[in-house]
């Protein structure tokens, strides 16, 4: 009877060290999916929990709006709209013709 429970602890041990890894497996997992779901929930439990705060105090987020306002950087200017296609076909039609020269002199070049 001795055989049967040893081979029962080193099952136990596999079983036992099999299902240790698939709970690191499925946690690892969960915490990748649901990340930012997770770091918006821990930020705010951090902010909630923090000792230096006084949470008798509230804070007045219209009164911070304005510095908040001042602060930002100017907004980006609108984008204008694409140049027309005529202008688009001029500037194409002055690379070919760049680019033909320089092949012109570099086939001038090698045939010296």
């Amino acid at each position: 009877m001795a055989k049967g429970g040893g081979a029962r602890e080193g099952g136990a041990l596999k079983t036992a060290v099999i299902v240790a890894g698939g709970l690191a497996l499925a946690w690892v997992t969960v915490e990748t999916a649901f990340r930012p779901f997770l770091d918006r929930l821990r930020g705010a439990v951090s902010r909630k929990t923090d000792p230096a705060s006084d949470p008798d105090q509230e804070e007045a987020p219209a009164a911070a709006a304005p510095e908040a306002e001042e602060e930002k950087a100017p907004a980006p200017e609108e984008r204008t709209a694409p140049p027309a296609p005529a202008v688009v076909e001029e500037k194409v039609e002055e690379k070919v013709a760049e680019l033909e020269e320089k092949v012109e002199e570099a086939a001038a070049d090698k045939a010296e």
